[in-house]
């Protein structure tokens, strides 16, 4: 494992959700042909699981299949975090290349690490050092961190067996064992493989470092299929909720099983910031291999109703200037449009949603990054209905107001995105919601209101914590601390720290 000092750019290329760079490098493509259960088979319960499903109480010891209880206790010698506790000897290249002859998927296979392979060290003042570039100030660092990679099972949307490739951090002074696991959920990146944070050492200095700086060991899911084979399912609930909730799995697979209690933390930014918050309403079901006790978003993008992201109300105005929906809506609507039509319908229907008349669409999604992807949308979509097969609206926008028209290739995307909506579960974990006014990619009336109403509405604790000045590229900067001491009062069951909610506007979608 290589030692690492400070990485040394922008806080801009660190942050930014819709348009970042690509990570250099690009990952072998293999093809997972396991079949699992449905999904609806797959959410009932952990029967069968090696992972236990989630104990009743936060702070209890984590305990196996067999009801053995895993801590250390006086008499023998304490759990090691500092490296995997099994063979990490891949190449970082292998990780991204799921290795031929998997068993068949099973719900006891969720979170089995069939990749690993050491990346490298940070020594507590190099911690301090990656903190204060990447703008964390108010973090202090009391622990260096070893970094890993690996490649776990997982279930696809559609049930179908898949494979999500990570980032872990060990902590070389935990904070205390047994440990919560904090697991992370990255914003967007891009759909092509070379976008995968856990191939840019810069990404997550401000999710997973504060926490790993702090003693934690940290799991930062790519989602299945960036970086490996296949295509990550872009804001679906379900495939990014199942890719976040099987990490937990892993990083419990990859040390020693001592060394972890029962309790969960999910921490999501943008895009991760909506698969925190589906994980939040599946971990019940599905089951988290632990108890998830505290979900925290930073300015979500949630698909929790089908005009998320002003979806229904782009394809009503067809004529209208793509530039005029924003700078993030229009990609928003591709590459979910896309990664449904991969993922469901097959590779080759991949652009299925497209009209024939854009050219390069499938070059352009599966190998550039957000920031090129987007200009590249501009480019050849200068009106809102040139990114969408107007057939296909049509039958869309009929399914949705519920008129004569809604069949085909428009009604079977109505069909799974209705499908796809997570409803929030009340008995679930409680939610941070952290929001900047200034927010232009997930505007607060448009995304954050709505999403934090449908939580209330379903009985989910909220606290909400709105930063006039905060825009999307600097919300997670600059109220990391926030967050971080949120997740520490909620573990220790202390009063939670305060916040300015006043200014949210209301919900105007």
């Amino acid at each position: 494992m290589g030692t690492r000092g400070a990485f040394g750019v922008s806080i801009v290329v660190a942050l930014a959700p819709m348009f970042v760079a690509c990570a250099s490098g690009g990952a072998a493509q293999a093809t997972a042909s396991d079949t699992g259960p449905t999904i609806a088979t797959a959410q009932q319960s952990d029967a069968g699981s090696s992972i236990p499903p989630a104990l009743p109480d936060a702070g209890t010891p984590y305990v196996n299949e067999d009801g053995a209880v895993l801590e250390s206790d006086a008499a023998s010698s304490p759990p090691s975090l500092s490296a995997p506790a099994i063979a990490c000897d891949d190449t970082l290249t292998d990780v991204y290349v799921t290795p031929p002859g998997l068993s068949a998927m099973t719900m006891s296979s969720r979170g089995a690490i069939v990749r690993c392979a050491p990346d490298f060290s940070l020594t507590q003042s190099q911690v301090t050092a990656e903190l204060s570039t990447a703008g964390d100030t108010g973090v202090t660092a009391t622990s260096g961190t070893n970094v890993y990679r690996i490649a776990y099972r997982t279930y696809r949307e559609d049930g179908v067996a898949g494979v999500s490739t990570a980032r872990v951090y060990l902590p070389t002074t935990p904070s205390a064992v047994p440990l919560p696991i904090i697991a992370v959920a990255h914003s967007t990146v891009g759909l092509a493989p070379g976008c995968a944070p856990s191939e840019d050492p810069t990404s997550q200095e401000n999710l997973a470092l504060p926490w790993a700086a702090n003693g934690y060991a940290v799991v930062a899911t790519d989602y299945a299929g960036l970086g490996n084979e296949g295509i990550q399912g872009y804001v679906a609930n379900h495939d990014e909720a199942h890719s976040l909730l099987d990490s937990v799995r892993a990083l419990r697979a990859l040390v020693d099983p001592r060394a972890f209690d029962d309790r969960v933390v999910l921490v999501g930014y943008s895009q991760g910031g909506g698969a925190v918050l589906a994980a939040q309403g599946l971990a019940g079901a599905y089951g988290a291999g632990g108890n998830v006790v505290a979900a925290i978003v930073f300015a979500a993008e949630y698909f929790s109703r089908m005009n998320s992201f002003t979806y229904v109300d782009m394809l009503r105005e067809p004529t209208a200037l793509t530039i005029s929906t924003g700078i993030s809506k229009p990609v928003v609507a591709a590459m979910r449009d896309y990664a449904y039509g991969y993922n469901l319908l097959g590779p080759a229907d991949a652009n299925i949603t497209f009209p024939s008349s854009i050219q390069g669409m499938t070059a352009a999604i599966s190998t550039l990054c957000q920031t090129p992807f987007g200009g590249y949308l501009q480019g050849v979509a200068v009106h809102v209905g040139d990114i969408f097969d107007s057939t296909l609206t049509a039958s869309f926008l009929a399914c949705v107001d519920g008129t004569a028209g809604c069949t085909g290739t428009g009604a079977s995307l109505y069909d799974w995105m209705s499908g796809d909506l997570v409803p929030p579960d009340p008995a679930g974990a409680p939610v941070l919601y952290l929001q900047g006014l200034a927010d232009i990619i997930m505007p607060a009336d448009e995304e954050a209101a709505c999403n934090i109403q449908l939580l209330q509405a379903a009985g989910v604790p909220v606290q909400v914590c709105v930063d006039p000045p905060a825009q999307h590229t600097n919300i997670a900067q600059r109220n990391v601390e926030l967050a971080f001491q949120w997740s520490q009062a909620t573990l220790a069951g202390t009063a939670l720290p305060t916040c300015a909610s006043a200014g949210l506007p209301a919900c105007s979608l």
